[in-house]
Formats: structure tokens, C-alpha cells, sequence
């Protein structure tokens, strides 16, 4: 009886298929908890990052998303983005973060940056409005009489276009200063770099 070559041909099979698999591909964001009780998603092992892993609660079919945080008013956004540097906590100023038509490398990038920013201590977050064009007026002489038409007006105030963060530099010397752009986006206050 012929001998079948059925263990080489699957061994050379599964060794082309490793071969032939993107590096990419085998990734999957876990679901961490954090020292502090915290969430954590990060594609790497849990353990990797100081947490364990979170185990799925019972009868929830789908697992949970990140906490996105949708500020319908600046005051919102600019308190949450307080609370996070405060907190150094990376993923609740990544939730406020406009991540849209970000590549998975500019990605990664950006929240490299964020992490930094959050782990800088927070001194004050201003808000930049772009500067107001003044008109000077020629004025003729006083005729007593003034309409309520011909007083001048304040130009109305235009929305902030950025966010100014001011942190303590590394070992508590000097000032290091990030500037977030400021998206409006589905009826939410995003910031952007």
C-alpha cells in the first residue's frame, strides 16, 4: 500500500499560509481594567499596561465601546478636557479627541501625544478667539443730537478657534504650551492636533 503524503503536503501548506498572513491581521483590542478601576482598551496584553483583563459581563452580547464624550457646549468640552489631564487618564482625553480620517499610524501617533499631554500637570486652559478687525471711523463734529443708529456696536464676539493647554514641564521647571484645534462635528465639541 502506497504511503500518502497528507502530513508533509498540510505542513507545507500551514507553513505558506503563516507566511502569507499580513502582520496586521492577528490584532484585537482587549478589554483591560486598570490599578484604579478604570477601563483600558489597548491592543496590547493587558498585563502589558498595568491592568488585568476585563471580564464581559453576563448576558451582554455585544462588548462596550470606549466612552466617547460628545460636548454640546464649549464649557463642557473645556471641563472634561480638565478632568482627564487632571486625572491622567489617556483614554478620557482620547474620547474627546476628533479622530476622524485619522490613518491607524497617525492614529497611534496622536495618541502617543495625548498621553503625554495627560501626564503633564494641568496649569490653565485658555480659550483663543481668531482677533477682531477694528474700522476706524471718521467722526464729524458733535451736533447734539445722536440716534441710537449712529452709536457704534461691538462686532459680535466670534466662536473660540482653539484650545491653549499650559502644563508644568518635566521635573516641575518651566512651561510647556499645546494648542488643540477646535472641531464642531454631529453637534459635538472636539479637539484636534
Amino acid at each position: 500500500m502506497p504511503r500518502r503524503p497528507y502530513p508533509a503536503l498540510l505542513l507545507t501548506a500551514s507553513a505558506i499560509a503563516a507566511v502569507c498572513v499580513p502582520a496586521g491581521a492577528s490584532a484585537q483590542v482587549r478589554r483591560c481594567t486598570g490599578p484604579d478601576g478604570g477601563t483600558i482598551y489597548t491592543d496590547r496584553a493587558c498585563s502589558a499596561v498595568g491592568a488585568t483583563a476585563s471580564v464581559p459581563r453576563a448576558g451582554s452580547a455585544r462588548p462596550a465601546l470606549p466612552r466617547i464624550s460628545c460636548q454640546r457646549q464649549l464649557r463642557g468640552l473645556i471641563q472634561e478636557l480638565s478632568f482627564a489631564i487632571d486625572q491622567r487618564d489617556t483614554n478620557r482625553l482620547a474620547g474627546l479627541y476628533h479622530w476622524q480620517g485619522l490613518s491607524q499610524t497617525g492614529g497611534y501617533q496622536i495618541l502617543d501625544r495625548l498621553d503625554a499631554i495627560a501626564q503633564r500637570p494641568l496649569v490653565n486652559i485658555t480659550a483663543q478667539r481668531p482677533a477682531q478687525t477694528v474700522v476706524a471711523q471718521d467722526r464729524g463734529g458733535f451736533t447734539g443730537w445722536v440716534s441710537a443708529r449712529d452709536l457704534p456696536t461691538a462686532a459680535p464676539e466670534r466662536p473660540p478657534t482653539s484650545l491653549r493647554i499650559d502644563q508644568t514641564g518635566a521635573s516641575g521647571g518651566g512651561t510647556v504650551t499645546t494648542v488643540f484645534g477646535l472641531r464642531r462635528h454631529l453637534g459635538c465639541w472636539w479637539v484636534s492636533l
